[in-house]
């Protein structure tokens, strides 16, 4: 809790550093993301299946927006679990750069060992945040795209010539792929 000078108790800084919130630069590239993402079946069906799209328009918007939050939520997920691990494979390398950093400066000669542990920490949280934030929209879209690519090939494979059958198939696959990738 925040003491009544206002500023953060020592506890209150580890719960922001390693809690499940994402950063704001790191959900505006993950709903960035998700929404081009979840905007592939359109395209798949508008361009390749050659579908008017007014037809389904209502549906797919529909799709579009629930599988561009359950994407932002897979990608929240994997973030948060791979953040910790990688925190812990960086740490000698990132505290040795900081040391080494610190050891050439006034300022750092002149700083507490318990500043400094605390500029470690900072600088491998932020290390280990980027990585993981870049591993899960990679992890992510790679599945997600690799399985409804090869369900949607396999649904047109059923409805070769039936195009509404298809494009229900697309909408299914993508419903699925989001509810696998949650």
């Amino acid at each position: 809790m925040p003491s009544k000078k206002g500023k953060l108790s020592d506890d209150d800084r580890l719960l922001q550093r390693t809690g499940r919130d994402v950063s704001t630069t790191a959900a505006a590239l993950f709903y960035g993301h998700a929404i081009i993402v979840s905007a592939l079946p359109l395209w798949l069906c508008w361009r390749v299946y050659m579908l008017n799209m007014m037809t389904f328009s209502l549906l797919f918007l529909s799709l579009t927006i629930l599988t561009t939050w359950l994407l932002f939520q897979s990608y929240k997920r994997v973030m948060f679990s791979l953040k910790h691990k990688i925190a812990q494979r960086r740490q000698n390398a990132v505290s040795k750069e900081i040391i080494k950093q610190l050891g050439d400066t006034t300022e750092g000669k002149k700083m507490s060992k318990n500043d400094k542990d605390q500029r470690v920490e900072w600088k491998v949280n932020e290390v280990a945040d980027s990585e993981a934030t870049t591993y899960a929209i990679f992890y992510n879209n790679a599945l997600f795209l690799f399985l409804y690519l090869l369900l949607a090939y396999l649904g047109r494979g059923f409805h070769p010539a039936a195009y509404p059958t298809t494009c229900y198939d697309n909408m299914f696959v993508e419903c699925v792929m989001s509810v696998l990738l949650w």
